[in-house]
């Protein structure tokens, strides 16, 4: 990891839980557009976006599960 790219992180962290929303809004944005040539609908895009939001939220509020958890009831065959 870069110096720099270490301080870019340090500097998210800081952020408000609004700012670093909007942050990866942005940053969302900004690597789906190179690859807006790909079959991907705007429909799905868009969830894509607000997934990673919900998801960036629930980790920012401790809202996660132990990894262990995650694969209760799963049968790998």
């Amino acid at each position: 990891m870069t110096s720099q790219l270490q301080q870019v992180i340090h500097l998210a962290q800081s952020l408000s839980l609004e700012e670093q929303l909007e942050l990866l809004k942005t940053l969302s944005a900004m690597i789906q557009q190179p690859h807006s040539s790909d079959q991907t609908t705007t429909a799905d895009t868009e969830f894509s976006a607000e997934s990673f939001r919900q998801s960036w939220q629930q980790a920012v509020t401790g809202q996660t599960l132990p990894l262990s958890q995650l694969w209760e009831g799963i049968d790998i065959d």
